[in-house]
């Protein structure tokens, strides 16, 4: 069976496979392999300044020693954060830089609750196909919370981040009105994804690592899954029957020639 829906395929914290994640060399190099989506992670500096990073401190992702490498982001200047050196020239990249350099829709993860209401204020500054691009995304519904009540209405809406379907969620999703909710691929039963579909919501499952996540992601039939791997993702969506039955608009793009060097 087939209908209207377009399944997403989003490039987690860009192309992680190629590059250092949450870069702007790991944005465009998603971007080259094809994906829908890119997903990044928000945080803001001591200034008030919004950067993409996953981690509350770079301790994991910076490439060289640092003075600032055990230290809180939020408790880093711009500059301080910006000093810092992830590796094949690249740095943390701002918010205002990323949105900048990509043109595919966009999965803005509020990782620090600070962050919520500068991100509102952020986005409503920008232009309506900037918005237009933008869900943003949590599994802190406080700071969806404040992100909400300081933003004019996105027309992709926000989604709330589930990390275990069995928690009492339904609530949090209901009272901030969100578009699409997101759940863990493995663990995920196909009744949930029927019952979130039928009550309006858009659903994601991820990740997508190998061909067994892609069975999954057609047995519980969502709209949307991630991957590290995007380019090797978009390959094994794009070789499953029973996938491109179901979405037969997925990938029309041409695969890229190689992947990433």
């Amino acid at each position: 069976m087939t209908d209207s829906r377009a399944f997403v395929l989003c490039g987690h914290r860009g192309n992680m496979a190629g590059w250092p994640e949450n870069t702007l060399s790991s944005f465009a190099g998603a971007e080259l392999a094809g994906v829908d989506e890119i997903e990044l992670d928000v945080r803001i500096t001591r200034d008030d300044v919004l950067v993409v990073i996953h981690d509350r401190t770079a301790a994991r992702t910076a490439a060289a020693p640092t003075p600032h490498l055990h230290t809180a982001i939020e408790d880093l200047t711009f500059d301080e954060v910006k000093s810092i050196d992830l590796g094949c020239g690249d740095r943390i990249p701002t918010f205002e830089e990323a949105l900048d350099a990509t043109r595919v829709l966009l999965q803005v993860e509020i990782k620090a609750p600070r962050a919520a209401r500068v991100l509102a204020k952020f986005l409503q500054s920008r232009t309506g196909s900037d918005r237009a691009r933008c869900l943003v995304t949590s599994f802190d519904p406080l700071s969806l919370s404040d992100f909400i009540a300081e933003s004019s209405t996105l027309p992709r809406g926000t989604a709330l981040h589930v990390p275990d379907p069995d928690t009492n969620w339904r609530d949090d999703a209901r009272r901030l009105g969100v578009s699409t909710v997101l759940l863990p691929l493995a663990t995920t039963q196909r009744r949930l994804v029927d019952e979130l579909h039928d009550a309006g919501y858009a659903v994601g499952a991820s990740l997508i690592e190998g061909p067994g996540d892609v069975r999954r992601v057609c047995e519980l039939d969502v709209d949307t899954s991630a991957s590290n791997a995007p380019e090797y993702a978009r390959r094994l969506l794009r070789a499953s029957e029973q996938f491109m039955a179901r979405f037969p608009s997925f990938g029309r793009r041409p695969l890229p020639v190689e992947g990433p060097s």
